[in-house]
């Protein structure tokens, strides 16, 4: 079963929007607006992260119903 462009990719963007909402967290007490912009940014991808590891997730399970059907298998029901 070949792995699904999705998952890594949200990998990717979860690892990424933690590590900006962290720092943007850690940034907010020096009193500058990057704090606040790498908040908002890390949260964003955070979330796009989310969505888009669900979907992936959500394809491999569809896909994988769709192969254990027995439609799939050649089994003809009868009537």
């Amino acid at each position: 079963m070949p792995l699904d462009v999705r998952l890594p990719i949200s990998g990717l963007f979860l690892a990424v929007g933690l590590l900006l909402l962290g720092y943007g967290a850690g940034a907010e007490g020096l009193g500058t607006s990057a704090g606040e912009l790498n908040t908002i940014w890390g949260a964003v991808m955070l979330i796009f992260g989310v969505m888009l590891g669900y979907y992936g997730l959500r394809s491999e399970r569809r896909s994988r119903l769709v192969a254990d059907s027995p439609a799939n298998q050649g089994i003809k029901e009868t009537s």
